[in-house]
Protein backbone atom coordinates (compact mmCIF):
# COMPACT_ATOMS: atom_id res chain seq x y z
CA UNK A 1 0.00 0.00 0.00
CA UNK A 2 0.92 3.65 -1.32
CA UNK A 3 0.03 6.04 1.28
CA UNK A 4 1.34 9.54 -0.32
CA UNK A 5 -0.86 13.10 -0.82
CA UNK A 6 1.12 13.93 -3.68
CA UNK A 7 -0.28 12.05 -6.96
CA UNK A 8 3.04 12.48 -9.27
CA UNK A 9 4.76 10.70 -6.47
CA UNK A 10 2.11 7.83 -6.11
CA UNK A 11 2.42 7.13 -9.69
CA UNK A 12 5.82 6.91 -9.87
CA UNK A 13 5.90 4.56 -6.67
CA UNK A 14 2.65 2.37 -8.30
CA UNK A 15 4.29 2.32 -11.77
CA UNK A 16 8.16 0.95 -10.28
CA UNK A 17 6.15 -1.77 -8.11
CA UNK A 18 3.20 -2.96 -10.25
CA UNK A 19 4.86 -5.58 -11.99
CA UNK A 20 6.04 -7.36 -8.58
CA UNK A 21 2.97 -6.77 -6.20
CA UNK A 22 -0.34 -6.06 -6.41
CA UNK A 23 -0.28 -2.14 -5.12
CA UNK A 24 -3.29 -0.25 -3.50
CA UNK A 25 -3.18 3.62 -3.24
CA UNK A 26 -4.58 6.35 -0.95
CA UNK A 27 -4.09 9.92 -0.78
CA UNK A 28 -3.32 10.92 3.49
CA UNK A 29 -3.23 9.15 6.37
CA UNK A 30 -6.52 9.02 7.13
CA UNK A 31 -7.60 7.23 4.08
CA UNK A 32 -4.77 4.94 4.34
CA UNK A 33 -5.89 3.50 7.65
CA UNK A 34 -9.23 2.73 6.01
CA UNK A 35 -8.06 1.20 3.69
CA UNK A 36 -5.22 -0.86 5.93
CA UNK A 37 -7.71 -2.03 8.25
CA UNK A 38 -9.95 -3.76 5.66
CA UNK A 39 -7.34 -4.84 3.48
CA UNK A 40 -4.25 -5.96 5.64
CA UNK A 41 -1.46 -5.23 3.20
CA UNK A 42 1.87 -7.25 3.44
CA UNK A 43 3.57 -3.88 3.58
CA UNK A 44 2.94 0.01 3.63
CA UNK A 45 4.73 2.99 2.18
CA UNK A 46 4.09 6.25 3.38
CA UNK A 47 4.76 10.07 3.48
CA UNK A 48 5.35 11.81 6.64
CA UNK A 49 3.76 15.52 5.44
CA UNK A 50 0.13 14.52 4.46
CA UNK A 51 -3.23 16.45 4.83
CA UNK A 52 -6.02 14.91 7.61
CA UNK A 53 -3.21 12.95 9.45
CA UNK A 54 0.54 12.90 9.16
CA UNK A 55 3.18 10.08 8.35
CA UNK A 56 3.73 9.67 11.71
CA UNK A 57 0.18 9.42 13.16
CA UNK A 58 -0.76 7.18 10.45
CA UNK A 59 2.36 4.39 11.56
CA UNK A 60 1.94 5.34 15.22
CA UNK A 61 -1.95 4.01 14.69
CA UNK A 62 -1.08 1.28 12.62
CA UNK A 63 2.11 -0.23 14.59
CA UNK A 64 -0.24 -0.53 17.67
CA UNK A 65 -3.75 -1.73 16.13
CA UNK A 66 -3.42 -5.18 16.70
CA UNK A 67 -5.42 -5.57 13.28
CA UNK A 68 -2.08 -4.19 11.30
CA UNK A 69 0.47 -4.06 13.78
CA UNK A 70 2.58 -6.37 12.30
CA UNK A 71 2.68 -4.79 8.77
CA UNK A 72 6.31 -3.64 7.92
CA UNK A 73 6.19 0.65 7.33
CA UNK A 74 8.93 2.37 5.45
CA UNK A 75 8.58 6.12 5.60
CA UNK A 76 9.50 8.52 3.00
CA UNK A 77 10.28 12.43 3.83
CA UNK A 78 11.88 15.43 2.74
CA UNK A 79 12.96 16.17 6.50
CA UNK A 80 16.19 15.22 7.03
CA UNK A 81 17.04 16.81 10.55
CA UNK A 82 17.87 13.75 13.17
CA UNK A 83 15.14 14.69 15.78
CA UNK A 84 12.33 13.77 12.66
CA UNK A 85 14.07 10.87 11.46
CA UNK A 86 13.94 9.65 15.32
CA UNK A 87 10.24 10.96 15.20
CA UNK A 88 9.76 8.61 12.47
CA UNK A 89 11.48 5.68 13.98
CA UNK A 90 9.35 5.88 17.10
CA UNK A 91 6.27 6.31 15.88
CA UNK A 92 7.35 2.63 14.77
CA UNK A 93 8.47 2.87 10.75
CA UNK A 94 10.96 0.12 10.13
CA UNK A 95 12.87 1.91 7.41
CA UNK A 96 13.05 5.94 7.34
CA UNK A 97 14.42 7.17 4.04
CA UNK A 98 15.21 10.71 2.87
CA UNK A 99 13.84 12.34 -0.16
CA UNK A 100 15.23 12.25 -2.99
CA UNK A 101 15.86 8.75 -3.23
CA UNK A 102 16.91 5.41 -5.34
CA UNK A 103 13.79 3.49 -6.77
CA UNK A 104 16.20 0.91 -6.54
CA UNK A 105 17.36 1.19 -3.30
CA UNK A 106 13.62 1.42 -2.47
CA UNK A 107 12.49 -1.56 -4.14
CA UNK A 108 15.62 -3.45 -2.11
CA UNK A 109 14.26 -2.61 1.20
CA UNK A 110 10.80 -3.70 0.24
CA UNK A 111 12.25 -7.02 -0.82
CA UNK A 112 14.17 -7.17 2.38
CA UNK A 113 11.33 -6.41 4.94
CA UNK A 114 9.21 -9.08 2.93
CA UNK A 115 11.66 -11.48 2.72
CA UNK A 116 12.51 -10.96 6.49
CA UNK A 117 8.96 -11.08 7.13
CA UNK A 118 8.39 -14.76 5.75
CA UNK A 119 11.70 -15.76 7.32
CA UNK A 120 10.10 -14.66 10.69
CA UNK A 121 6.82 -16.04 9.82
CA UNK A 122 8.15 -19.64 8.83
CA UNK A 123 10.11 -19.69 12.17
CA UNK A 124 6.82 -19.10 14.22
CA UNK A 125 5.03 -21.27 12.82
CA UNK A 126 7.28 -24.21 14.19
CA UNK A 127 7.94 -22.61 17.41
CA UNK A 128 4.34 -21.13 18.29
CA UNK A 129 3.08 -25.29 18.49
CA UNK A 130 6.28 -25.88 20.73
CA UNK A 131 5.87 -22.41 23.15
CA UNK A 132 3.04 -20.92 21.76
CA UNK A 133 3.42 -17.65 24.11
CA UNK A 134 7.37 -17.76 24.11
CA UNK A 135 7.41 -16.00 21.04
CA UNK A 136 9.66 -12.78 19.80
CA UNK A 137 7.12 -10.81 18.51
CA UNK A 138 6.25 -6.94 19.02
CA UNK A 139 4.21 -6.53 22.38
CA UNK A 140 1.23 -5.86 20.43
CA UNK A 141 1.32 -9.16 18.43
CA UNK A 142 2.24 -10.80 21.36
CA UNK A 143 -0.90 -9.64 23.31
CA UNK A 144 -2.85 -10.48 20.20
CA UNK A 145 -1.41 -13.97 19.96
CA UNK A 146 -1.57 -14.36 24.21
CA UNK A 147 -5.56 -13.51 23.67
CA UNK A 148 -6.74 -15.59 20.45
CA UNK A 149 -4.50 -18.74 22.54
CA UNK A 150 -6.46 -17.73 25.82
CA UNK A 151 -9.74 -18.32 23.52
CA UNK A 152 -9.09 -21.14 21.92
CA UNK A 153 -7.73 -22.93 24.93
CA UNK A 154 -10.92 -22.02 27.05
CA UNK A 155 -12.81 -23.58 23.67
CA UNK A 156 -11.39 -26.96 22.83
CA UNK A 157 -13.55 -29.32 24.16
CA UNK A 158 -16.62 -27.15 22.48
CA UNK A 159 -16.48 -29.25 19.27
CA UNK A 160 -18.61 -26.62 17.58
CA UNK A 161 -15.89 -24.06 18.22
CA UNK A 162 -14.76 -22.63 14.87
CA UNK A 163 -13.12 -19.85 13.25
CA UNK A 164 -16.29 -17.48 13.22
CA UNK A 165 -16.62 -18.13 17.23
CA UNK A 166 -12.82 -17.15 17.74
CA UNK A 167 -12.92 -13.44 15.18
CA UNK A 168 -16.16 -12.74 17.08
CA UNK A 169 -14.48 -12.96 20.24
CA UNK A 170 -11.39 -11.89 19.39
CA UNK A 171 -13.00 -8.72 17.97
CA UNK A 172 -11.60 -9.19 14.56
CA UNK A 173 -14.12 -9.52 11.18
CA UNK A 174 -13.22 -13.15 9.86
CA UNK A 175 -11.08 -12.24 6.73
CA UNK A 176 -9.02 -9.83 8.75
CA UNK A 177 -8.41 -12.53 11.19
CA UNK A 178 -7.12 -15.01 8.95
CA UNK A 179 -4.92 -12.13 6.92
CA UNK A 180 -3.50 -11.19 10.95
CA UNK A 181 -2.51 -15.14 11.19
CA UNK A 182 -1.92 -16.04 8.57
CA UNK A 183 1.02 -13.11 8.26
CA UNK A 184 2.20 -13.92 11.53
CA UNK A 185 1.98 -18.07 11.52
CA UNK A 186 2.27 -20.37 7.70
CA UNK A 187 -0.72 -22.36 9.05
CA UNK A 188 -4.34 -21.43 8.53
CA UNK A 189 -6.30 -20.53 11.70
CA UNK A 190 -8.56 -23.94 11.40
CA UNK A 191 -5.49 -25.92 11.16
CA UNK A 192 -4.01 -24.83 14.16
CA UNK A 193 -7.22 -25.00 16.28
CA UNK A 194 -6.90 -28.97 15.10
CA UNK A 195 -3.30 -28.58 15.86
CA UNK A 196 -3.30 -27.38 19.20
CA UNK A 197 -6.31 -29.92 20.00
CA UNK A 198 -4.16 -32.55 19.26
CA UNK A 199 -1.51 -31.60 21.00
CA UNK A 200 -3.65 -31.49 23.93
CA UNK A 201 -4.72 -34.84 23.07
CA UNK A 202 -1.02 -36.45 23.59
CA UNK A 203 -0.39 -35.13 26.90
CA UNK A 204 -4.20 -36.23 27.95
CA UNK A 205 -3.12 -39.91 26.50
CA UNK A 206 -0.02 -39.98 28.30
CA UNK A 207 -1.39 -39.18 31.54
CA UNK A 208 -3.67 -42.12 31.42
CA UNK A 209 -6.83 -40.78 33.80
CA UNK A 210 -8.87 -41.12 30.11
CA UNK A 211 -9.74 -43.39 27.37
CA UNK A 212 -9.31 -42.65 23.37
CA UNK A 213 -13.25 -41.57 23.62
CA UNK A 214 -12.96 -39.32 26.49
CA UNK A 215 -9.82 -38.18 25.37
CA UNK A 216 -11.25 -37.08 21.74
CA UNK A 217 -14.56 -35.44 23.60
CA UNK A 218 -11.89 -33.39 25.63
CA UNK A 219 -10.41 -31.91 22.88
CA UNK A 220 -13.56 -30.75 20.89
CA UNK A 221 -13.84 -34.53 18.67
CA UNK A 222 -17.16 -35.81 18.48
CA UNK A 223 -16.24 -38.88 16.38
CA UNK A 224 -13.22 -41.31 17.52
CA UNK A 225 -12.68 -42.33 14.12
CA UNK A 226 -12.19 -39.30 12.74
CA UNK A 227 -10.26 -38.30 15.99
CA UNK A 228 -8.22 -41.29 15.21
CA UNK A 229 -7.69 -40.40 11.84
CA UNK A 230 -6.07 -36.91 12.45
CA UNK A 231 -4.07 -37.86 15.48
CA UNK A 232 -2.18 -40.97 13.16
CA UNK A 233 -2.21 -38.19 10.29
CA UNK A 234 -0.42 -35.56 12.64
CA UNK A 235 1.29 -37.98 14.99
CA UNK A 236 2.21 -40.83 12.55
CA UNK A 237 0.98 -43.67 14.72
CA UNK A 238 -2.51 -44.23 16.36
CA UNK A 239 -3.80 -42.78 20.14
CA UNK A 240 -3.41 -46.66 21.05
CA UNK A 241 0.25 -46.22 20.51
CA UNK A 242 1.87 -44.31 22.87
CA UNK A 243 5.35 -43.40 22.28
CA UNK A 244 6.98 -40.51 23.49
CA UNK A 245 4.97 -37.50 21.85
CA UNK A 246 6.68 -33.78 21.90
Amino acid sequence: MIVEDNAEVRDFLNLCSEDEFDVSQAENGKFGLEMAFEDIPDLIITDVAMPLMDGNEFCRIIKNDERTSHIPVIMLTAKTEVEQQIEGLESGADIYLTKPFSINVLQSYIKNLLNAKETLRKFFSQKILIEPLDIEVGNVDKKFMERLMDIINNNLSNPNFHINDLSKQIGMSTAVLYKKFNALVQMPVAEFIKTLRLKKASKLLKDKSLNISEVAWEVGFNDRKYFSKEFKRFFGHNPSELPDID
